[in-house]
């Protein structure tokens, strides 16, 4: 008799126990739900990013890491340890280059924003100094509302906003506050 009572007690006990473990796995397999519906980063190191357009290259973009955000309406990435992007002509040669300290690319919208030391230097040796540049990779252009500098081979300019084509060979300053002769 006692045998029969002690395991009832235990089949009790164990049953007990598993309707607690499933009830923990439910509410585990509910958390796990959740996070799936929660956006989605992916982090590379070291990459490398080649924009192409009918089978051209137009672009080459260098970062030490990106995040990608996934999950959001507008998918977007993010490189916070600076940018490095080559532009290129119809022939494949390199026509300018662009550096800063930060970038971050819409996906759907197709802007990049760079922010911070931004730096575009182009074929014939002028070179932009601000401190954030928009490029619209659909209109292939760049563009600033905020200071500008440009260093040609002849002059310093100095101005408040900046409209270019993406190689920056071609462009515009909007409010030109100054121009330096330099020999």
């Amino acid at each position: 008799m006692k045998f029969m009572h002690y395991h009832k007690l235990f089949t009790s006990v164990i049953i007990i126990i598993l309707f607690a473990s499933c009830k923990n796995e439910n509410e585990k397999l509910n958390k796990i739900s959740k996070m799936k519906l929660e956006p989605g980063v992916e982090k590379a190191k070291e990459v490398m990013i080649n924009y192409t357009d009918s089978g051209l290259l137009k672009a080459k973009i260098y970062s030490t890491v990106i995040e990608h955000y996934t999950g959001k309406t507008e998918p977007y990435s993010e490189m916070k340890k600076g940018v490095k992007a080559f532009f290129y002509n119809k022939n494949g040669k390199i026509e300018s280059s662009l550096t800063s300290e930060y970038a971050i690319s819409y996906e759907n919208k197709k802007i990049v924003i760079i922010k911070n030391n931004v730096r575009v230097l182009n074929i014939r040796g002028e070179e932009l100094e601000t401190e954030k540049l928009i490029w619209n990779q659909q209109t292939e252009k760049i563009y600033t509302d905020k200071f500008v500098k440009i260093k040609t081979p002849d002059e310093i300019l100095y101005g408040d906003g900046l409209e270019s084509n993406q190689n920056f060979t071609r462009y515009r300053i909007k409010k030109l506050r100054g121009r330096i002769t330099v020999k």
